[in-house]
């Protein structure tokens, strides 16, 4: 992993706190596993073998389980705390830049929303390939350099100085993730989700998603951070109450390789 510091996902409590802002309702509706999955080319009770690396709190092997998918599904994730969430005997904890699996071992691999996080993206990307049979899909999530600028421009807004936000996800986006999926992918095609918004009614909702990720940015700044989240809780209560909602803009996609 990058310096994310080890509090942010020694258990699923940060990434469950961003997943409920997400659940507060997206405009169109919009069901993101489902539709990785069926970028993936997994059907309905399917049986291909399936690798889901940084699998977080096992949403991806509900979706599978849903569709009752028969084939092997091994969720992999480096931390062990999150693994004891995933609904899962098959559960793995490894590095994606070094993955514990024999080469073509997969019909099927998904990196969901986990690349930037990799010191080594090159390398992961490498080791995805490498797992993957001939001519099987990867399928790399990731967010736009935009996705809920809103909330972004709401924290730099609150902390001042001209401080920047720089985010995580930027190093790996929907705007620079090709080249660097082209280290070990000769097919690569960028799929971005439908343009839409997360609607927000419940101001704590988005208190707890600025909380989530304090131990990201707190050390860059001299505010403590829980003004910054008394702030954006202040501000999106206003909104909701004058408006009766807060919009979040998205900017969500895949890089579907092979």
């Amino acid at each position: 992993m990058t310096d994310v510091p080890t509090t942010q996902y020694a258990t699923d409590r940060n990434l469950a706190a961003r997943q409920h802002l997400w659940a507060s309702g997206r405009e169109p509706a919009f069901d993101m596993f489902g539709w990785t999955l069926d970028l993936g080319g997994v059907g309905q009770a399917g049986d291909d073998r399936i690798l889901d690396v940084g699998c977080g709190n096992g949403n991806y092997e509900k979706a599978l389980a849903a569709r009752g998918h028969r084939g092997q599904v091994v969720p992999m994730d480096m931390s062990a705390g999150m693994l004891t969430t995933v609904p899962s005997t098959q559960r793995v904890q490894a590095d994606a830049q070094a993955l514990p699996f024999r080469p073509r071992s997969f019909d099927l691999v998904l990196a969901p929303h986990m690349l930037y996080h990799v010191p080594d993206i090159g390398l992961a990307a490498t080791e995805l390939r490498r797992v993957l049979r001939d001519g099987a899909r990867c399928v790399a999530v990731t967010n736009g350099q935009g996705n809920l600028r809103e909330v972004r421009d709401l924290i730099e807004s609150s902390i001042g100085n001209a401080w920047t936000m720089q985010r995580s996800s930027d190093r790996f986006s929907l705007e620079n993730g090709a080249d660097q999926l082209a280290v070990a992918f000769d097919d690569i095609v960028r799929v971005d989700c439908p343009p839409g918004h997360v609607v927000v009614r419940d101001a704590e909702a988005l208190a707890g998603y600025v909380a989530s990720i304090g131990d990201l940015f707190e050390s860059q700044v001299t505010k403590p951070w829980t003004e910054v989240v008394e702030d954006l809780r202040s501000e999106a209560a206003h909104r909701i109450g004058r408006d009766g909602e807060m919009r979040l803009s998205t900017s969500v996609g895949a890089f579907v390789c092979r």
